[in-house]
């Protein structure tokens, strides 16, 4: 019996129609609410990523291939449903969607219902925006044949959605690592929040959220000029008893000592960072946060620097040596200009940090008229410490010989790496004191970097060596008696009262009713929410005093 080939050509044809026709709609149910929210909301866009893309594809692309098709609804109507929170949480809180926002779902059902009952019918709006979307791709799945359907498809979409479980319990356990971001696309937020909330949040018995009394803002008034810049050089894993200038007996820090000889308004002080790791220190430091588990300030963003600035008419700046991931703390949807590793990944894999000094230099026009908030954030001196300096020639000061030890390779790659970071630093205060505005800038590394120190080497551990850093500032091209003062009176400033201080140069003032004393600063562990131990203490003008470390 002979088949006609034209009807085999046809049933191939119809094939790939519905193949591409069914993936091309995923695809576009995927990336459209967020788009269509970005445009009625200001507190959420969609920054395109080349990575996430690629992925959406494959997932678009299998969903439509998968058999038995039920499979694919059930995942779609799954993911539908994670949709409706996460916008629901974005229209009320305009944030997204996170792991400790599906903890208080599922633990205080009544008020939220109640809040949301409080918005009707507002909220419907984007409820149906979900619903048409999500429940139009269900019909057209429904509707197509499964003559293209194949197990191969299901397998390997089982692995692609088992990848975020699998990051959850295996490769990076902890909470901070599911954190949304305000500028990504919104399905794989919804995912990473509920693979954080799933597999690691909901079972810890103490996952429950501290509660605070919220912050309050304060306009102020400051006598800046209209071209004002404010530069934040974000520093990486920075050891305070590594630098010369702060009384190191080895001389890493050549340029910055005769920059503190002949800058009248320098200052160079050891400093208190709110974590032990990345994450954690840049969410606290970027919020001004206070307290070591108070998650929900930060994530409503309600005193962020990045969104002051913007709000307080700043031109807003992220130039960055490193990778895309670590720009979610900076509250992207509030950033004007975005630089990442990714942006010039070749490059900066052969020179590093000095990658940063080309990106700026780029930028210089921006930089001489108006206000500008401009944060610059380093890679250096990272481990491997040796990497870091790897273009770097020594300008005129000897670098330390690396020894077959392991402990002195460690000392001396890593006092080479801050010798290094010297010039950075020194190269970018000079740059904006020769570029004309006053100019506030300052040096303020996420955390420290434990190296021999009783017994202790790297970072991500509970120690207070851990979390001493570095800090310098100066003003450059006008006066500021009340910020200077502030400054020289600072006696071990913490991240929070840093971010204070910065706060009040965009023009606010932020009030924070749960301190009691002034002198009582906290250090948060590996947990945002403060599950993974804190460190408490006291400071004066002479020392510090732990009190607590849990």
């Amino acid at each position: 019996m002979k088949i006609n080939k034209g009807i085999i050509d046809k049933i191939k044809f119809s094939t790939i129609r519905d193949t591409l026709l069914l993936s091309s709609a995923t695809f576009l149910c995927f990336l459209m609410p967020g788009f269509i929210f970005g445009i009625y909301m200001q507190n959420y866009t969609v920054r395109l990523e080349i990575s996430f893309l690629l992925a959406f594809i494959l997932a678009s692309i299998l969903l439509s291939a998968a058999k038995p098709k039920i499979i694919s609804i059930i995942i779609i109507a799954f993911i539908m449903l994670l949709e409706f929170m996460q916008f629901s949480n974005l229209f009320y809180f305009c944030v997204p969607l996170s792991p400790f926002s599906i903890d208080l779902f599922f633990k205080e059902q009544g008020e939220v219902w109640e809040s949301a009952l409080s918005t009707f019918p507002q909220s419907l709006y984007h409820i149906f925006i979900v619903a048409f979307c999500y429940i139009s791709l269900i019909i057209l799945y429904l509707k197509f044949s499964t003559q293209n359907k194949t197990y191969i498809a299901t397998a390997l979409l089982i692995i692609l959605l088992a990848l975020l479980p699998y990051k959850a319990l295996y490769k990076t356990p902890k909470i901070a690592n599911f954190m949304p971001r305000n500028d990504r696309v919104s399905v794989y937020n919804s995912l990473m929040s509920f693979s954080g909330y799933a597999f690691i949040l909901a079972g810890k018995n103490n996952s429950s959220i501290t509660s605070y009394l919220p912050y309050e803002i304060e306009k102020i008034e400051n006598n800046n000029p209209a071209d004002t810049n404010i530069i934040i050089i974000v520093g990486e894993s920075v050891n305070s008893s590594h630098i010369g200038l702060l009384g190191y007996d080895r001389n890493t820090s050549p340029l910055m000592d005769n920059l503190a000889l002949n800058d009248k308004n320098f200052i160079a002080k050891e400093a208190i960072s709110s974590s032990i790791l990345t994450k954690n220190s840049l969410a606290s430091f970027l919020n001004s946060t206070y307290e070591h588990d108070n998650v929900n300030h930060i994530m409503m963003q309600k005193t962020h620097l990045v969104k002051l600035a913007k709000e307080n008419g700043f031109n807003t700046f992220y130039i960055s040596n490193q990778t895309e991931v670590e720009a979610a703390f900076f509250a992207p949807n509030y950033i004007d200009t975005l630089k990442t590793k990714e942006d010039y990944f070749l490059r900066s894999e052969k020179i590093g940090d000095l990658v940063l000094l080309e990106e700026i230099k780029k930028h210089k026009q921006d930089f001489i008229k108006g206000k500008n908030f401009i944060i610059i954030h380093q890679r250096n001196p990272h481990s491997p410490y040796e990497k870091g300096y790897r273009a770097y020639k020594g300008g005129g000061v000897d670098l330390f010989p690396l020894s077959d030890d392991v402990y002195k390779y460690r000392i001396n790659s890593y006092d080479n790496a801050m010798i290094f970071n010297d010039y950075i630093i020194h190269s970018l205060f000079d740059f904006f004191k020769n570029l004309g505005p006053k100019t506030y800038i300052m040096f303020v590394p996420d955390h420290g970097e434990a190296l021999g120190e009783n017994g202790k080497w790297g970072h991500a551990i509970l120690d207070f060596n851990v979390a001493k850093i570095p800090f310098y500032a100066s003003l450059y091209n006008g006066d500021d008696s009340v910020y200077l003062d502030i400054l020289e009176n600072l006696h071990y400033p913490t991240h929070y009262e840093i971010a204070n201080l910065i706060a009040n140069l965009l023009g606010v003032k932020i009030h924070n009713p749960n301190i009691k004393d002034k002198n009582i600063f906290y250090i948060n562990g590996v947990d945002i929410s403060g599950n993974g131990g804190y460190i408490k203490g006291i400071k004066n003008e002479d020392k510090i005093e732990i009190t607590t470390l849990n």
